[in-house]
């Protein structure tokens, strides 16, 4: 009798309400970032969403790289543009590891 209660506890913490209700703030994030953690079925709505950000988001990174490029001759202006870069960076790492 007392094992099959702990063998119910067990099963009830690996519950997806449970871990909606844990990490509610991370999870929406991550899906407002375009990675669908923890979703049974994706939209063809939040597919065009995730599409349009990954493209933006790079596109962005690139123009930005370039940018700094045309500036290198302008030290401050090229040490700001190159800090925003480095950011970038690691966001793009970071989406490209968790998808």
């Amino acid at each position: 009798m007392g094992h099959s209660k702990y063998e119910a506890r067990s099963h009830t913490s690996n519950n997806n309400s449970l871990v909606e209700n844990r990490f509610k703030v991370i999870l929406l994030l991550y899906r407002m970032g375009g990675i669908p953690l923890n979703m049974k079925s994706v939209s063809t709505l939040n597919a065009l969403y995730n599409a349009i950000v990954i493209v933006c988001s790079y596109i962005t990174y690139i123009c930005v790289s370039v940018d700094t490029f045309v500036h290198r001759h302008q030290l401050k202006l090229a040490m700001q543009k190159l800090r925003n870069s480095l950011g970038m960076v690691m966001t793009a790492w970071l989406h490209l590891s968790v998808r």
